[in-house]
């Protein structure tokens, strides 16, 4: 396991700990949860200058300290994240929370353009107010379905920000895992609770660059999952190939075989998404003695 799984999971995953997504669970008293909500605007209002700012995205020393300050995420498989949009979705049954979608500030900074590719939840309804998800539909919330729902993503992509329904949430991963987007679950500076599944890619992924360029690994760990190859049903296409991220996926030219290699997969799955003979299947991390530790 790994160690955010150690310190907040209870004997299982940390992001499958239904605890973690209860706002006025983790923050139990009125002033901690007041504490927490400054915290949380606070995040919001600093997130897409301090991308920006040599200062801030180029000094390991502050970053550093961000990932020990209640910072992190990992990269969880497609039906994890499914898992993931459940317990979010109960745990607005619970509390005064909602789950929304949201641009992500990533590819705000690195590209200049809102995608609507975050979906985020664990946050207090009456804050949201105050961070800009307050414009929400007149009638119903997210009561959409059919032809309405294919109005809702037309005001997705023109920056409206509205509450998500469970089913809502679902089409849009699904859309997502199709697209080569991995699936990244985090807490946003309150660890253990979870907010957000950022569906991303290398070049914009600012969590994935603090890793990759800085080697703080608490900001992006692997999944607990590696993807291996049948080569009974592999045909060599090379769609694996090109939709990896990470350079774990090699096609021998003289062998004519792909193969996987277990210490570079950070087990996001995106390469069984375009396999035509799901000749791709995922396996635990543990079950690899060479990635067993490679977190």
């Amino acid at each position: 396991m790994c160690h955010l799984c150690t310190e907040h999971g209870r004997n299982e995953k940390w992001y499958l700990n239904f605890e973690n997504f209860l706002f006025d669970k983790i923050f139990a008293t009125p002033e901690a949860q007041e504490t927490a909500k400054e915290k949380m605007i606070a995040t919001f209002a600093e997130t897409e200058w301090r991308y920006t700012d040599t200062q801030y995205v180029r000094n390991p020393d502050y970053l550093n300290a961000r990932a020990h300050s209640g910072f992190g995420a990992q990269i969880a498989t497609y039906e994890e994240a499914m898992q993931i949009l459940e317990l979010a979705n109960e745990a607005t049954r619970r509390e005064d929370s909602m789950m929304v979608v949201g641009h992500c500030p990533c590819t705000l900074v690195y590209r200049g353009t809102r995608d609507y590719v975050c979906i985020g939840f664990g946050m207090p309804v009456s804050m949201s107010m105050k961070i800009g998800y307050g414009r929400l539909p007149k009638e119903g919330l997210t009561e959409f379905g059919g032809a309405e729902w294919r109005e809702l993503r037309r005001q997705l992509r023109r920056d409206a920000k509205v509450p998500l329904k469970l089913e809502e949430a679902r089409t849009l991963l699904k859309e997502w895992e199709r697209k080569g987007l991995w699936h990244l679950v985090m807490g946003r500076g309150r660890l253990p609770l979870i907010e957000a599944i950022c569906n991303c890619e290398r070049p914009y992924c600012t969590y994935w660059r603090y890793r990759d360029v800085y080697g703080i690994k608490d900001y992006c760990l692997k999944s607990h999952y590696l993807a291996r190859i049948d080569p009974e049903h592999c045909t060599n296409c090379g769609a694996c190939v090109e939709q990896c991220q990470f350079g774990a996926v090699h096609t021998s030219l003289i062998a004519d075989l792909t193969s996987i290699d277990p210490t570079k997969c950070f087990g996001c799955g995106i390469c069984r998404a375009v396999c035509r003979r799901d000749a791709i299947s995922m396996v635990s991390r543990e079950s690899v003695p060479a990635a067993r530790n490679l977190w």
